[in-house]
């Protein structure tokens, strides 16, 4: 009752506070018109560019890296920052076409912003669809030159803007933001880059794995996304039918208990948890497998930038188009479905799918 009442009191206060924060932040110091070109970015005069990537999500990151190359690719000379937040920053570590990473901190906009505005970036990249108050700051104080955001033609803060199609995949939207900078035709395709500890560690791993790697990744975000322990051991033992297969669980160390309790179960020497100390542990990881199985999370887009075929299961769509926007856009994936339909106010369970739809 308590969460209801809150949730209620959040939703009234919501546009309020951005209306506020609006009225705080929604301007410009000064227009730099010398850099806006009819409706692109004037690129000869560009020296530097920041993408703000605050949100901490991976996959948007993993996918976030088409960027970085193309526009790298055409602008050599042009140094690229990326702020980023959390594992999201792994993504990035050791890409060669970032020149410079932020590492965002809720709370802590104006020390950030501050540090960005002294070194004058030329463009800022916004990826918000909405942007909430500490995110308005940040944009505001980071002062860059020109402003580029999602649907953002009414804002004073924004000098271009560009559009998502909702009913295609989001790397349309990063053409569209590409296009302002003066990018035709890119190369749509995301890469994940690691060192040498990285690659040391998980061939010793993969060394000591006799067989065929089968990735099996249950988890996401949100337990309605997961899969259960019954879908776990059905998935598991489907997969263990193939005396060439290696199963091995990724999932972080909150569930160690729970997949060494599956394992234990299962009472096959072929399945294994491997220690991992991070993302790029699991993507080099990924890059030796055969196969992944996974729910719609972020495994999804690390197994597409690595080019490795996979079963990845959905919820079904309830107006948003998931399933297309935030695809695996890859024919080497293949999409299943739950086919749970939620009632009104409650989310559907991933786990309503046919396991036989998995082919390995």
């Amino acid at each position: 009752m308590i969460r209801k009442v809150n949730r209620v009191i959040q939703d009234f206060l919501r546009p309020i506070r951005l209306g506020i924060g609006k009225m705080m932040w929604d301007k410009k110091d000064r227009k730099s018109l010398e850099l806006v070109q009819g409706d692109r970015v004037d690129m000869k005069s560009v020296k530097s560019i920041l993408f703000l990537r605050y949100d901490g999500k991976i996959g948007d990151m993993v996918i976030n890296t088409l960027l970085f190359r193309e526009v790298k690719k055409k602008y050599p000379n042009v140094k690229i920052g990326v702020v980023a937040r959390g594992a999201a920053k792994d993504i990035v570590k050791f890409n060669p076409y970032v020149d410079e990473i932020y590492d965002y901190e809720k709370g802590k906009e104006r020390s950030l912003g501050e540090r960005v505005r002294k070194e004058q970036y030329d463009v800022v990249v916004d990826f918000s669809e909405m942007l909430r108050v500490n995110q308005m700051k940040l944009v505001n104080l980071c002062g860059g030159k020109v402003n580029i955001g999602l649907d953002k033609e009414s804002w004073k803060l924004f000098d271009l803007s560009y559009k998502k199609s909702y009913d295609k995949h989001i790397t349309e939207m990063y053409k569209n933001i590409l296009k302002l900078l003066g990018i035709e035709n890119p190369d749509l395709s995301y890469e994940i880059y690691s060192d040498k500890d990285v690659k040391n560690r998980i061939d010793r791993i993969v060394k000591g794995v006799e067989g065929e790697i089968i990735v099996l990744n249950p988890y996401a975000a949100s337990k309605h996304r997961s899969f259960n322990r019954e879908r776990i051991l059905e998935i598991s033992k489907k997969v263990l039918k193939d005396q060439k297969n290696v199963l091995l669980y990724i999932g972080e160390p909150s569930k160690k208990a729970e997949i060494l309790e599956i394992i234990e179960t299962l009472k096959c020497s072929r399945v294994l948890y491997p220690q991992l100390k991070g993302i790029l542990d699991v993507a080099e990881l990924i890059s030796h497998a055969k196969y992944i199985i996974t729910p719609d999370t972020s495994i999804v887009h690390i197994g597409v930038s690595k080019n490795i075929p996979m079963s990845a299961v959905y919820r079904l769509d309830t107006g948003d188009n998931n399933s297309i926007v935030w695809g695996p856009n890859s024919e080497r994936v293949k999409q299943i479905f739950s086919k749970d339909v939620p009632k009104v106010g409650e989310e559907a369970d991933i786990n309503k799918f046919d396991v036989e739809e998995i082919v390995v």
